[in-house]
């Protein structure tokens, strides 16, 4: 593969823009929550939307959130630790280190703890996330389109795709939300050397920061633009701010 096809090949967005993050019709809203709380799952590439709350992107020029609720982005509870398995049945040489040292950097950033709990035989699948709201522990690994519907009939441009589950839940005194689990698979056909630019770790980390709770911003500078930079070799300035803005810094979510 040259230089200049390595450079334009596309990671997929964590949450599909067109059909997640527009503001949904009146119509197509569940019907307003009663006395207490209610509880709506929300799987990213979904149209669902908690009774009372608006989904919208917030874009600045160098980051973006995923999700919008209540006027705040969708993000994990910073005060809980939040766990992790790989799959590496399928990957390179090394593959472990790659993704430990991507996870310490988005953990690095958000002020959040993340706990290895070992490797795993479980495909990166939308199976594997939750369907209540208790929280599950990110999967990451290689796999490829076989095996996975995250990477069933993608373009062969396509690196790695992230999906994730928040939850969403109203109640009299507003809307509170929070990421309950993600899965990230990384294309096992791709050829990408372990560090550096169009590297395993990049995708990685591109796609650790979709779990996170970041978008793809405008500026092509920055590691979660649409397009992995091929000079960048991790989180750029944007990169940092918008994990920031999804962790530690911005308090506990009560949950």
């Amino acid at each position: 593969m040259s230089l200049r096809s390595r450079v334009l090949r596309t990671l997929a967005v964590a949450t599909t823009a067109a059909a997640v993050l527009a503001p949904v019709p009146a119509s197509a809203m569940a019907a307003p929550a009663a006395a207490g709380a209610v509880e709506t799952r929300h799987v990213s590439g979904g149209h669902a939307v908690t009774a009372g709350a608006t989904i919208t992107t917030a874009t600045g020029a160098s980051y973006a959130f995923s999700a919008v609720v209540g006027g705040k982005p969708v993000r994990w509870n910073p005060c809980a630790a939040i766990h992790w398995r790989a799959n590496v049945m399928r990957a390179p040489l090394g593959g472990l280190g790659a993704l430990k040292s991507a996870v310490a950097s988005v953990a690095a950033a958000t002020g959040t703890t993340w706990v290895f709990d070992g490797t795993t035989t479980a495909a990166p699948s939308s199976s594997w996330l939750p369907t209540t709201s208790t929280q599950k522990p990110v999967l990451i690994g290689w796999t490829d389109g076989t095996s996975s519907d995250l990477l069933r009939g993608k373009p062969s441009s396509v690196l790695g795709m992230t999906r994730t589950t928040w939850f969403g839940r109203s109640t009299a005194t507003g809307t509170v939300a929070a990421t309950r689990g993600a899965v990230v698979a990384l294309d096992r056909t791709d050829r990408l050397p372990l560090r550096g630019g169009n590297s395993w770790t990049a995708v990685a980390l591109h796609e650790l920061g979709h779990a996170a709770g970041l978008a793809h911003p405008h500026d092509s500078g920055e590691l979660m633009n649409a397009v992995l930079p091929a000079s960048l070799t991790g989180l750029q300035a944007g990169d940092r701010s918008g994990l920031y803005r999804l962790g530690r810094s911005q308090g506990c979510i009560s949950f």
